[in-house]
């Protein structure tokens, strides 16, 4: 394994020379600009400047739009995702849209699904933590401890360890 590398600095090279590149020049035009401000307006270059580029891509079925998409994601805000998604569209004839738009909104519906999953593990471990206090509750009550006690160790108000002592 003691090949030799080459190491590419694209901030010393212009656009002009990675334009040059045709298809490599899309994913090296992304990652020498990727930290800029303004994602939006590197995607309109991008797909300015690498017209014949995303002709040829088309062929492939997106393989590098759709790679920079994923790569250039989280650089996009929430509020501007679907201004990209027009910007992209605005490139593509209306029937290579649905293909492309298709895999945006699945990364979009994955998130999504990731962020409920997120929030139901949250939610439900708050339920049971609730549940498991009660539990807790009762079995002190069921043990003869003093109402009191039972408020200050488990959290719950003296009000609901009193309804809990009522209800058994």
């Amino acid at each position: 394994m003691g090949g030799e590398y080459l190491l590419v600095d694209l901030q010393k090279q212009s656009d002009n020379e990675i334009e040059q590149k045709k298809h490599l020049g899309m994913m090296e035009y992304m990652l020498k600009h990727i930290k800029a401000r303004d994602i939006l307006n590197l995607w309109q270059s991008l797909l300015e400047k690498f017209e014949s580029s995303i002709e040829i891509d088309k062929e492939n079925g997106y393989i590098y739009i759709k790679w920079l998409l994923w790569y250039s994601d989280a650089k996009v805000s929430e509020d501007k995702q679907v201004e990209l998604a027009k910007i992209i569209a605005k490139h593509l004839k209306k029937e290579e849209q649905e293909g492309l738009m298709r895999t945006i909104a699945d990364k979009y519906i994955d998130e999504g699904i990731a962020q409920g999953m997120q929030i139901g593990r949250s939610e439900g471990m708050q339920i049971g933590e609730a549940k498991g206090k009660y539990e807790v509750a009762k079995n002190m009550l069921n043990a003869g401890s003093d109402i009191a006690f039972i408020s200050k160790v488990t959290g719950i108000s003296i009000q609901e360890i009193n309804k809990l002592s009522g209800s058994q």
